[in-house]
């Protein structure tokens, strides 16, 4: 127990992965520190993002994100780094699950049609 609670603070996946997978998620899942802190809560406080990462995959509170096929002249949503806003765009050529790139036209401004990053790109209307 005290070797987990010390991986995470560390941010030590390695570590803490090791111990996770020896026990059940029901007895792991429970324990708290003396400050009545729990593993994940502690990841949290301490930035370790790492081990939040494992802590929350191991919960099932995150999953991996389905890849979606983009119809050519489909609406979709632009979720650019650093942007509070997304960026309306169009889809200019049908792209498959497959494809990490997709060819799209934005709406506003007159920047030619540029390749973005399929995790950037949200269908309008699903």
């Amino acid at each position: 127990q005290r070797k987990a609670f010390r991986a995470v603070v560390q941010d030590n996946t390695t570590v803490l992965l090791e111990v996770l997978q020896r026990l059940s998620i029901d007895t792991w899942s429970k324990w708290q520190n003396k400050a009545g802190k729990d593993l994940l809560t502690l990841s949290q406080e301490r930035g370790s993002s790492g081990a939040y990462s494992v802590l929350a995959k191991a919960l099932g509170l995150v999953q991996e994100q389905k890849r979606e096929a983009f119809d050519e002249r489909e609406a979709v949503w632009i979720f650019a780094q650093g942007e509070v806003q997304p960026k309306r765009a169009t889809v200019l050529e049908d792209t498959p699950e497959e494809a990490d790139e997709v060819l799209v036209e934005f709406w506003d401004g007159d920047d030619p049609p540029s390749r973005v990053e399929r995790c950037l790109v949200r269908k309008m209307w699903s």
